[in-house]
Formats: C-alpha cells, sequence, structure tokens
C-alpha cells in the first residue's frame, strides 16, 4: 500500500534558509560577461577562444572589472546572458566559482564552432535578438557594455563601462 496524502495542500515547497541571506538573495539585473564582468581583450586568446571553450579557465582576480568584483563581492546569486556559445557555459561556471561568484544561471546565446563551417554562422545581429528576446521575455534588467545589445530596450538595459563602479 502507497502513501497517501491526508490532503491537496499538504505539499509545501519550502526553500532551505542559508545562516547567510546573500546566497539566496538574486541581484535583479541580468549580466553579460565580456566587457561587463570580465575585462575584454579582443587581442588575446587568454579568455576567450572560438576554439577552445575552456579558455576562460585561465580567469584570474585580475580579469574582473570593478562591477564583476562587486557582483562577487555581494555575495548574492546572479544570473549570466553572454554571447559565448552553449559548450562555454560548464567553463564559466567553473572559471567564475573559483573567484568565489554565486552563479544561478548561465545563458549562452552565440554559436559553437566545432568546424570551420561554423564560424559562418557567427552573427552579432543574431546575438541581440537572441539576447534582447530573452530580457523582454524575463523582464529583467541587462547590464552590458555593448550598446547594441540594449538598443531599444529602453529601461530594461543598462550601458556599463569596464570601469562601472555602480549599476
Amino acid at each position: 500500500m502507497g502513501q497517501r496524502m491526508s490532503h491537496p495542500l499538504c505539499y509545501t515547497t519550502s526553500m532551505k534558509v542559508d545562516k547567510d541571506n546573500n546566497k539566496t538573495e538574486l541581484l535583479e539585473p541580468i549580466f553579460d560577461m565580456d566587457g561587463t564582468l570580465v575585462f575584454e581583450d579582443r587581442d588575446s586568446t587568454k579568455l576567450f577562444d572560438f576554439d577552445n571553450p575552456s579558455a576562460i579557465l585561465n580567469l584570474e582576480e585580475s580579469d574582473l572589472t570593478v562591477l564583476g568584483k562587486l557582483v562577487r563581492d555581494s555575495g548574492k546569486l546572479f544570473d549570466i546572458l553572454t554571447a559565448r556559445g552553449k559548450s562555454n557555459a560548464p567553463f564559466i561556471r567553473i572559471a567564475l566559482n573559483k573567484l568565489g561568484f554565486n552563479v544561478r544561471h548561465i545563458i549562452c546565446v552565440g554559436v559553437d564552432i566545432n568546424s570551420p563551417a561554423d564560424m559562418e554562422k557567427v552573427s552579432a545581429s543574431q546575438v541581440v535578438i537572441n539576447k534582447q528576446k530573452i530580457v523582454r521575455l524575463a523582464q529583467r534588467k541587462l547590464v552590458d557594455n555593448d550598446a547594441r545589445n540594449l538598443e531599444g530596450l529602453n529601461e530594461l538595459g543598462e550601458l556599463v563601462t569596464q570601469d562601472q563602479t555602480t549599476f
């Protein structure tokens, strides 16, 4: 005989309450990564290489922007919306966790490069469309250093620089 529930309302959803409340609180904005939380150097493959998604594992404290350090030091959960391909997500999580970030979701809207033909699929305009679609659906502000990603988002977008100290 299986167990029966005494009343349909007896099942409840609970959340583990941590002594450090920050670990369960969510920062409201969604954050871009490259150029927003992490310095972006387009001439370097240290942190980003189309052919090597694990390059982000080279991430060091000195690669973080001021805003990146603020997000990390808040201790709060946060979400990332990046133009990198999906295969980058596990490496991003490892690299950021190693530096003390409390990452909740990593949403990748770019293309994974597995062959030279995949380079043909790389499209900045498609990244913009995908990022904006997600932001509008979530109704959460996107904090990004690339104005193209924020065009037309109005109050749902915030343009930042690599030297930004607030959001």
